[in-house]
């Protein structure tokens, strides 16, 4: 961020819950004191202001916070947390361990200039693995309505056959039940094919924290560059096929709105406290 943007926000900065910045009383007060008293406080004042705003434009936990504001307005920090804040308990807490694992390779990889490229393919897979937990959410909450109304429906259903088997039914009631027993089957075959998508993301979220385990642990006990590498392929090859799959499966998932071309905040696995818990630290907006 340029000087002169900190500069500004040192001068309105203010401590949350204060609507107005303390900086304001204090230019007031220095103010109304050269009205009545002396107009040496100007000039005091005026020494006042370019000392408090030297010092906390440059102060390294405004600007961190200045830099946290910046960074949570950007679209791929946004779909980040959007993602991870619809996330159950249990979810989360499976994602941001995959994030510390994923974390420490990257780390590895970047002080390797031979395996540094290897460290996209990581950020990829978490993504992915993020965008996999959004499904899975997604599924469970058919499952759950799944498991409350499957009596209920096969009640229905049965209920709608025997109707159906009276000779004497009225054309137009027939035609009705006969509707309604095509959307109960459809309903339940939903959720047979809800069940068994279930079953391939567990696999595949498996399958990904199981390959990143084995990238560190081969990186941290045996520093061996080529198993490392064929690790990393196979993660790379663990990625499209995870991507090609999830991509099928737009028909269950497109209300999840997910974008291929978004991507992981290079901040989750390279650097530093997300955005929203610096700003809860520093001055308010």
């Amino acid at each position: 961020m340029s000087l002169a943007r900190r500069l500004w926000a040192a001068f309105v900065a203010r401590p949350l819950g204060m609507p107005i910045p303390p900086n304001f009383f204090a230019l007031a007060a220095f103010g109304l004191l050269g009205i009545f008293v002396s107009p040496g406080f100007w000039l005091l004042g005026a020494g006042f202001e370019v000392a408090y705003l030297a010092w906390l434009a440059n102060n390294a936990r405004f600007r961190a916070t200045l830099e946290a504001r910046a960074t949570s307005d950007e679209p791929a920090e946004r779909r980040y947390r959007n993602l991870l804040a619809t996330l159950s308990k249990e979810r989360r807490d499976r994602q941001q361990l995959l994030e510390r694992r994923a974390r420490d390779i990257v780390a590895m990889l970047d002080a390797d200039p031979m395996m540094r490229a290897f460290g996209d393919s990581i950020e990829q897979l978490v993504w992915i693995h993020l965008r996999m937990l959004s499904a899975d959410q997604a599924i469970a909450e058919v499952l759950t309505t799944a498991e409350t109304e499957s009596a209920q429906l096969q009640r229905q259903e049965d209920g709608i056959v025997a109707r159906l088997e009276q000779n004497e039914l009225d054309p137009e009631l027939r035609r009705s039940l006969e509707q309604q027993k095509q959307v109960i089957d459809a309903r339940q075959a939903a959720h047979a094919q809800a069940r068994l998508r279930a079953e391939r993301l567990d696999a595949e979220l498996e399958r990904i924290d199981q390959q990143l385990a084995l990238i560190r642990e081969q990186a941290l006990l045996a520093g061996d560059e080529k198993r490392m590498g064929s690790s990393l392929d196979a993660l790379t090859s663990a990625f499209n096929e995870a991507d090609r799959w999830l991509d099928s499966q737009r028909d269950l998932l497109g209300a999840l709105d997910i974008d291929d071309a978004a991507s992981l905040p290079s901040r989750v696995l390279r650097g530093g406290v997300s955005p929203q818990s610096r700003i809860s630290e520093g001055v308010s907006r």
